[in-house]
């Protein structure tokens, strides 16, 4: 059963409380150099680094179109491309969360068939695995893999889209566009459950919720681990980084609008607020009862890309979400 995600982080750095952890791991324990990997700890940090990195470059993309009332091409593939890089990262962190629980693991004792992270990983019988593979394979199986999988190897493409709503409000978002048999290009049905897009405001915070997922269901990992194998760790001293661009993201998403779509008023939502003590904190909720959509004259506006040769475009129907 999956779990409810309640993030509290107190640190000034904001990042997840795993990284202390994997500083107390001592060497003795550690299989990094074996597998030519960096400490684990590095790889998490610079894993984090680099998300950071493209959610900021999301973000400035996101204030770039809202503030050109989504009128310019340029801003709309620009924004495409960041929410590419930005999938494709936040799949090579999840690939490193598990090369860090592969750091446990003595390389000479195993011959693994593949050679992904996974296949090590359940090859050594390492059953903490599935500790952290429980805490993120909702997310993984209904979105992030199906979009990468689709970008990589079908041929899927990001759309973007804008709904002007009344007050000069407007709301950027995007689809995975992909083809069918027919040679018609439409929203994948298996990611959007129809003629529907997905809000970059409510999408900004879902993947930044999914990192604090995986941090916790990798702490809950080698926790249980450092028991079964009666690790001791090293004395908790103060974290030795400081605040830069993690903590910059961290606040420009509990900054962000609520610039949702219409068909994501019942659905799941994640609040991201900075406390009036200074801390980080995000609450996910099933159905968010304040999440409203604006009513009065809507104007809906695809950036679509035409190639020349398929024979014709379904695109998102604003009507059919409503």
């Amino acid at each position: 059963m999956k779990k409810t995600l309640r993030v509290d982080i107190a640190n000034q750095t904001f990042y997840p409380d795993v990284l202390s952890l994997l500083r107390r791991i001592p060497n003795s324990s550690l299989f990094h150099t074996k597998h030519s990997f960096r400490h684990p700890a590095a790889i998490y940090l610079l894993s984090l680094i680099q998300l950071a990195s493209d959610f900021d470059r999301l973000l400035k993309n996101y204030a770039a179109i809202r503030n050109s009332q989504g009128k310019s091409n340029l801003l709309h593939e620009q924004i495409a491309q960041s929410q590419r890089i930005l999938i494709y990262s936040m799949r090579e962190h999840i690939d490193d969360c598990q090369m860090i629980l592969m750091c446990l693991v003595d390389p000479d004792r195993f011959s693994p068939q593949g050679k992904s992270p996974d296949d090590f990983l359940k090859a050594a019988g390492f059953t903490e695995q599935k500790l952290f593979w429980n805490g993120v394979c909702s997310y993984m199986n209904s979105y992030l893999i199906p979009l990468v999988n689709k970008l990589k190897h079908s041929q899927g493409r990001i759309r973007t889209l804008v709904i002007e709503c009344p007050g000069n409000d407007f709301r950027p978002g995007f689809y995975l566009e992909e083809v069918i048999g027919t040679e018609i290009a439409q929203p994948s049905q298996e990611l959007h459950k129809g003629y529907s897009a997905f809000s970059f405001a409510k999408d900004i915070r879902s993947n930044l919720a999914l990192v604090f997922r995986a941090s916790q269901s990798l702490q809950e990992a080698i926790e249980a681990f450092v028991k079964r194998s009666r690790i001791t760790l090293l004395p908790g001293g103060n974290d030795p980084s400081t605040p830069g661009i993690w903590r910059e993201v961290c606040c420009n998403v509990a900054q962000l609008d609520i610039g949702i779509f219409p068909n994501e008023v019942k659905s799941r939502f994640y609040r991201v607020d900075i406390q009036s003590a200074g801390e980080f904190r995000i609450r996910e909720i099933e159905r968010d009862q304040k999440l409203i959509f604006p009513k009065g004259n809507i104007k809906f506006k695809v950036n679509e890309t035409i190639d020349g040769m398929t024979k014709s475009y379904q695109l998102p129907t604003f009507k059919r979400w409503l």
